[in-house]
């Protein structure tokens, strides 16, 4: 039983934070700060397992203070290490990254956790394992993905202004976290379990919706930004825009070009929407520092476009363009419909176009 709640503890977080993951349509996260999200939330848990016991030793705290009051805080902070580094990085997008690398360091802190707590409860081991899942690792992920939301927003700001928001973003997370903990320390209600539920999954749930938020935000920039300046086709910008249902192009591509050539068509979308997005926040950007290495990324994110350009071939590109691009090929469809529909009809005489054209000249004429 307690390898099932093992199982349990580590598959369903694994799951949610997939599932979050795959909100971020144009892939503007890097894997290998997702990795190091994941290590940072492992390395938060030993280092929470030794500084909490010491506060509360050293500081002759009782148990109920230093879970309500001396955990969130010393977790919080930890959670957040990892954070402040990525967000200072010059591949960092927006605040939808944040969210990402936050969830994904959340959950890693989450299911270290659960191990602690399914292990040393071995007779109610598959409970513990339901119960956590379902709410304190929501609210976990949740509270390190404000943090993380936050600091990807504040980094547009003036040095002044940018630290009072970071710290203001961790100190939400600390608040947040202390009001769940001392809900589930300090309820005896039978109604606990949905409380925490209600806390974990609704905190969770507005994170999903703040990053669609973004990743809609992110659209309009690329609309606005992408284009002639890097030689993308109206019917490019319309694909890239479109991500969320690009699949049933790439299917298309896939049976014409083969599934490589289909591969490489998504990926130059991808390097595409991240080219827009980088361009604005170029202009955002307060830090002339910053500034400069996003554009040092913009030129790579060029040099990348044009390789992929190259690897697909012009055949292929004007085919995507052209022929596959729901908002160009439905008006090409409707053109083509109304074409056909002229040409099935009876022709008799007058209806040519010279001939309408002397009966206007007559016309005229007499007048």
């Amino acid at each position: 039983m307690t390898i099932i709640a093992l199982l349990i503890a580590t598959a369903i977080p694994a799951v949610v934070f997939y599932v979050i993951h795959t909100l971020d349509l144009y892939r503007t996260g890097s894997r290998l700060y997702v990795v190091l999200s994941v290590i940072a939330g492992l390395a938060a848990y030993v280092l929470a397992a030794q500084v909490n016991p010491l506060a509360m030793r050293s500081l002759n705290l009782g148990f109920l203070v230093m879970v309500g009051f001396v955990a969130p805080i010393s977790e919080e902070i930890l959670k957040s290490l990892m954070q402040i580094y990525l967000v200072r990085r010059p591949d960092f997008n927006y605040f939808v990254d944040g969210a990402i690398y936050g969830f994904a360091t959340g959950i890693a802190f989450a299911i270290a956790e659960n191990f602690e707590y399914v292990l040393g409860n071995a007779g109610a081991a598959l409970w513990v394992a339901i119960t956590r899942v379902i709410s304190t690792n929501l609210m976990h992920a949740a509270a390190c993905a404000i943090v993380g939301i936050i600091l990807g927003w504040a980094r547009f700001q003036k040095n002044a202004w940018r630290y009072a928001f970071s710290a203001g973003g961790i100190l939400v997370a600390i608040l947040f976290h202390m009001g769940f903990n001392n809900l589930v320390t300090r309820v005896n209600s039978g109604l606990l379990l949905l409380y925490a539920v209600i806390v974990g999954g609704g905190a969770a749930g507005i994170i999903a919706l703040v990053i669609r938020r973004g990743l809609k935000e992110e659209l309009g920039w690329i609309k606005e930004t992408l284009g002639v300046t890097d030689r993308v086709e109206r019917q490019e910008v319309a694909a890239v825009g479109n991500m969320a249902r690009v699949d049933e192009v790439l299917k298309r591509l896939s049976a014409a070009f083969g599934a490589e050539t289909a591969s490489r068509i998504e990926n130059l979308l991808l390097v595409q929407a991240r080219l827009g997005i980088q361009r604005k926040m170029a202009e955002k950007m307060a830090d002339e520092k910053m500034q400069a290495n996003i554009r040092t990324q913009i030129e790579q994110l060029q040099a990348e476009m044009e390789a992929a350009r190259k690897e697909i071939g012009s055949y292929a590109m004007v085919y995507l363009r052209y022929t596959h691009l729901e908002e160009v090929f439905s008006v090409y469809n409707l053109l083509d419909t109304r074409i056909k529909e002229q040409a099935s009809q009876p022709r008799g005489p007058g209806m040519g176009v010279f001939d309408r054209l002397k009966d206007r000249t007559t016309t005229a004429q007499d007048e």
